[in-house]
């Protein structure tokens, strides 16, 4: 299968869902796991994947780019699942620190699950890269929801009765009855303005997003902490004096740098140039 995908990530893209349930919750039932994979099966054409634990349930469904046979998820190390929609371009960097003998896959998104592992809610500071990353670590009954900087990759949650259910689009939500169809005003208003709606609020009353560079902290089915990752460094550097040509050359490195970090892949793509 070729796949298509642009540096927007508009079309590069894997489906990702669950819930993490309150202390004594029932689990919703596969039923709804099926309606929640359902809607998300046109982000990964490739196979949708399950795990059940103590106290959380992830949904995967995967449009394979990397490691097309041994790059399934959910991932697991040692109490930690990792479940990810996204590309890390500095993946091979990341893999030459830790020591690839400690990775079982070629998938990129195994990086994020080992950086985790050794840095704890401060793992996305040194990934690069388009993401939306939910981690359930077992013997605390933590989840992390993590977004990249730039709010490429969507995520979304919703908290009801039985805990927080997330997914990467609010569709799988409504589809489970986890959320209702419900309009939130003032959200509906702003995207008949702008196409777009701005902020943690969305159209429909009750369903959030994750925003950009964020992590939640879910304990127990319930959101304890936020940690945020700025997009762009808060104190500017000092450029030093540069010649035009030495500005160009610069510029020419770091579009290049860019664009090889985009080509990883092992299936065909287009660019859209």
């Amino acid at each position: 299968m070729a796949h298509l995908f642009n540096y927007g990530g508009t079309r590069l893209m894997c489906g990702i869902g669950g819930i993490a349930y309150k202390p004594g919750a029932p689990p919703v039932g596969q039923d709804v796991l099926n309606r929640m994979a359902a809607a998300l099966r046109h982000r990964g054409p490739d196979g949708a994947h399950f795990a059940s634990l103590p106290h959380a349930d992830l949904i995967h469904t995967r449009l394979s780019i990397i490691d097309i046979a041994g790059g399934d998820q959910p991932l697991s190390a040692g109490t930690g699942t990792l479940i990810a929609n996204g590309e890390i371009y500095n993946d091979p960097q990341i893999r030459q620190q830790i020591g690839a003998k400690h990775f079982k896959t070629g998938s990129d998104c195994e990086s994020p699950l080992l950086l985790w592992a050794r840095t704890g809610t401060t793992y996305t500071a040194t990934l690069r890269g388009m993401y939306a990353i939910a981690l359930y670590e077992s013997t605390h009954d933590e989840l992390l929801l993590s977004r990249d900087p730039f709010g490429i990759k969507p995520l979304y949650f919703t908290e009801f009765s039985g805990g927080i259910a997330f997914a990467s689009e609010p569709e799988a939500l409504l589809a489970a009855n986890l959320a209702p169809r419900t309009l939130n005003p003032t959200a509906r208003t702003e995207l008949l303005q702008l196409q777009f709606t701005t902020g943690r609020e969305t159209i429909f009353a009750g369903i959030q997003r994750v925003l950009p560079g964020e992590t939640l902290r879910i304990v127990h089915g319930s959101v304890v902490e936020r940690h945020y990752q700025a997009a762009l460094p808060q104190t500017p550097r000092p450029l030093p004096p540069l010649s035009v040509e030495q500005a160009l050359e610069q510029l020419d490195h770091a579009l290049m740098n860019s664009v090889q970090a985009h080509e990883r892949a092992d299936v065909p793509f287009g660019l859209f140039l």
